[in-house]
This record gives structure tokens, sequence and C-alpha cells, in this order.
């Protein structure tokens, strides 16, 4: 019986090999070589001829057995693929291994937040046309000091001393510029989302072992070289909408609207929607939207009707002024100056769709949402319940992410994308899942969701619009839309490109493990 993962990955291993062994190829292998991160530079820099395949990995460590034969294979069956990464683990002196990373697909600005490609890349040497990495001209080369610098930066890398200079120039001289050359940052098309295929390669097995605790690689290395960074006077320039759904919780909203007051100078509106508070609560906000008209612009909209989250939030965009919106809801508080330009730095790039934000639950450092992903068909929130102080599977709660779907609590979209997708879904999603599947929509029309865990705000959940009928209608209701999301987007709920096949589909798990109870090879 297996019980851990050393014990996994070595009959995993054991079987991958056999399965590798028994393919059948047609035509020759791709020339390769392979390279240590630390002489790349130099490598390329020679002018030497180059393989078709160059295969770099970190000083401190060494390809896995099945590596070479898996790299080259993906390359043979993906003939228009430049860049390809893989996963790792750590082997330790005992021979068994221990903390596996098993990364997401191409996800772009997961890369801008930290190089998750981390100790294992291959490229093919004709991508170097388009991007011509090295930073002097060809004559230079030849030039001793040129030869006894890229020296130093090997000799940096091998004695794990500062080594910013080798891994800046492979980060953002090489890696970047081949996915930014390669329309890594770019909608994806139609045939590509149907396809499920990325502009970036990921082979979903380890193909290093490092030697030593990875050391992530943080996104300042290219600090300015890509938009989606915070920008003062760009997010000046854009109005933003916020659309808060409301019933009978004064209280609350008042909390949160007058937090977003002390937190926001950025150009914004706030839009009430009311589907049926009583006489005296109504009265209550419309004081409210007074007082914010004082300093500011607000709407109050008072349409009683049926409960129906989708269409709360639909009436409120149809009401909006702004450039982009945010959809809030009333029971979030915020505290951090800055959130909404964050938000609007991300949503304003043209590959990028939703835009959420990590949320604790209220006066804690507990994550309630950091990101939804797909598990066995079923939505779910990894992390959930977890303390955020602690770094969980190599930071995923601490950076900006791509990930499938963010939460409804707090979700930014560009006006132009909102239409095109059709807005939230009414007759399907009127509470539990509109925002999951308003997410998987953008996404398969090529828009990438972004979630950023560098931030957080407060929740209640369920805190505000819901009382114990919505409560009961909702539960009654959850399965029905689960069902529906698995109807119409059946391949997202089963294959989420964000996490990874061979974690657990165990809804109930809280953290990213691998499944050790399955050890075919998928």
């Amino acid at each position: 019986m297996i019980v851990n993962y050393s014990e996994w990955y070595t009959e995993h291993e054991s079987k991958l090999l056999s399965a590798l062994a028994e393919r059948t190829r047609d035509g020759q292998d791709p020339s390769y070589e392979i390279l240590r991160y630390s002489h790349l530079k130099n490598y390329i820099l020679s002018g030497e001829k180059r393989p078709e395949i160059l295969i770099v990995h970190d000083d401190d460590g060494e390809l896995s057995a099945p590596a070479v034969r898996l790299i080259l294979d993906y390359f043979i069956d993906h003939p228009d693929v430049h860049l390809v990464y893989g996963d790792e683990d750590r082997r330790r002196e005992d021979g068994t291994y221990t903390a596996p990373w098993m990364k997401p697909d191409w996800s772009p600005d997961t890369f801008l937040s930290t190089f998750y490609f981390g100790n294992v890349i291959a490229l093919r040497s004709e991508a170097l046309l388009l991007i011509n990495p090295g930073l002097r001209r060809a004559e230079d080369i030849e030039i001793a000091s040129a030869r006894q610098k890229d020296r130093r930066d090997e000799e940096l890398a091998r004695t794990n001393e500062d080594d910013d200079p080798m891994r800046e120039w492979i980060y953002g001289k090489v890696c970047l510029k081949l996915a930014q050359a390669d329309g890594g940052f770019e909608r994806r098309s139609r045939k590509a989302v149907a396809g499920g295929q990325f502009p970036i390669g990921h082979i979903q097995e380890v193909l290093f072992h490092a030697s030593s605790k990875v050391s992530l690689w943080d996104g300042r290395l290219i600090h300015g070289s890509l938009t989606g960074r915070y920008s003062r006077e760009s997010a000046a320039t854009r109005l933003i909408s916020i659309i808060l759904p409301s019933r009978d919780n004064p209280a609350m909203l008042e909390d949160c609207a007058r937090s977003i007051e002390a937190h926001t100078t950025v150009p914004h509106e706030i839009i009430i929607v009311d589907n049926g508070s009583s006489e005296e609560n109504r009265r209550r906000v419309e004081r409210l939207v007074e007082e914010l008209n004082e300093n500011g612009h607000a709407v109050y909209i008072y349409e009683p009707g049926p409960f129906n989250m989708a269409g709360f939030m639909n009436r409120g965009a149809r009401e909006a002024g702004g450039e982009m919106l945010l959809f809030l809801h009333d029971d979030v508080e915020i505290h951090t100056d800055g959130w909404l330009s964050h938000l609007s730095e991300k949503a304003k790039l043209p590959y990028v769709g939703a835009v959420g934000i990590k949320l604790l639950y209220p006066d804690s450092d507990v994550i309630q949402h950091a990101g939804i992903l797909m598990a066995g068909g079923v939505p779910v929130n990894r992390l959930r319940l977890k303390q955020n102080s602690e770094s969980h599977h190599f930071d995923f709660n601490k950076g900006v992410r791509n990930v499938l779907a963010v939460s409804g609590a707090c979700m930014m979209v560009r006006r132009e994308v909102f239409a095109e997708a059709g807005g939230f879904d009414e007759e399907r999603f009127p509470d539990c899942c509109s925002d999951i599947d308003f997410c998987l929509r953008l996404f398969e029309l090529g828009y990438y969701n972004v979630v950023r865990n560098n931030m957080y705000l407060h929740y209640h959940e369920h805190g505000s619009i819901e009382n114990e009928q919505t409560k009961e209608e909702r539960l009654t209701r959850l399965p029905q839309e689960r069902q529906a999301l698995r109807q119409l987007h059946p391949r997202l709920m089963r294959e989420d490109p964000y996490y990874h096949k061979y974690f657990t589909t165990d809804p109930s798990e809280k953290r990213f493990r691998v499944d050790i109870t399955d050890t075919d090879v998928r």
C-alpha cells in the first residue's frame, strides 16, 4: 500500500518509463543538448552551432529519468510550441522524494508574479532568433571582459550566492520574451480553447529533482517589463462602477460603502441594487445614498422581486456608466488603500477576463477564497480555512494567480467583456454558481481570469442579502446549478488547466495534495 509521496512517485515513474518504452515513434528524434542555468547565457552568446532543442535546468539537482524522452516527445507532438516547462520535486540525501511542485498550465499573470517555471525549461533553438536575448553585439562576444563576467555569473550560481543577474536574464530576457513572441500575453483563439492548447507548453510530469528547498524567483526581477502593474496615472483615468446587491441589510451595507470611500481615491460610482428591503430599511439606504452623493456619485435602484443574484448584478450593470464593472457583495469590508486600482490594473489588460481578490474571514487571518478550482467536476476553494500568514503550495496564497474562476463577492471585468459574454445567466444560475459560469464562459472566449492573492479583503459571506428562506432556497438549488455547470462546460469541469491532474479530487481536501491512492499514468 502506498502511504506517502515518495512511494507514489517511485511506483509512478516506473509505470511511466514502461509506457514511454512501449511508444511507437516515427522519424528521427530532434537533436538536443542539456545545459545548466548558469551556462545558458554564455552558451547562447558564444555563437556556436546549436542543436534543435535546448534542455536547461538549475545547477542544484538533476533531471528525472523520463525527462529527456518526455521533452522530445512533447516537441515532436507540438510543432508550434517553442518553450516548455515541467513539474519537479526534491530528492533527499537518502534517495527518497518530497515537496512535489505540480504546476498549472500556462498562466501569464502567475508568471509575472513569480517564475513558476522553476528549475527546468526546454526551448527550440530557432526561437532564439525571434527574441535576441543577448545584451551584447556579436563582435563583443570575443571581448575577454565579457567572457569573464559570464564566468562570474556561473560561479555565483554554483556557490548559491546572489545569482540575481543570471535569474533576471533567464526570466526576463529569455522566457518572458519567448512568451511574448509566442502570444503568451494575448487572448487565445477559439480553436486553441477548443483544443485545450496554450502557447507555452507544460509537461505534467516530474522532470527535475532538486537537491535542496526550492527558492522562488520573484516577479520583481522583471519589474516594469510589461503592463498590468500598478500605475497611479493609469488608474486615475478610468471610471469604475461598483455594483452592490443588497436587501434588508443596511448596517453591513453602510460599513461596506464607507470602507470603499475611506480606501478609494480613483474615480468610481456606487450602484446599490435592492430587490425588496422593508420601508424602514429602504429609507435608511436612501439616507446613505444622499450622504455618498455629497462627495461622490451613488445610485439606488429599488426593485422588489424574487431573489436572483445574477439578476441583481445584471440590473446594476445596465445602470453603470463606468469603463470597469466591479461586482461586490455588501458584506465585504475594505481595509487596504489601492485595492481598486490594483484590480483595475489587471482587468484593463486585453487578454484578461475577470479579476478577483483573496477573501479572508472577518477579523481573522483565515482564508475563505483564494480562487475557484475544479476538482472531480465540482467547484472547490482550496486552502479554505488555512492560515493566510503561512505559505501554501509554493506561495499560491501569496501571489497573483490565474484560475478558472473567482468569487462573485468581488469580481471586476471590463464593460465590453461583460457585454461580450452576455452578462450573468439569470435563468440557469439565479444564485449559487452564476459567478463560476460567467468566468468559465470568459475562459471559453479566450480570456485569462485572475485572482490577486497578494492582497485581501474581509468577507462575511451570506451575512447580507440572505435570510433563512433564501438560504434554504440556495441549498436546494445548488445541486441543480452544479449539474448545469457540468452540462454547459463539460471539459473545464472535468479538466481544470490550473489544477494538476495528479492532485486529489476530494472536494473536502483543503490542500494541494497529490492523490497517492491513484498511481496510474494519466
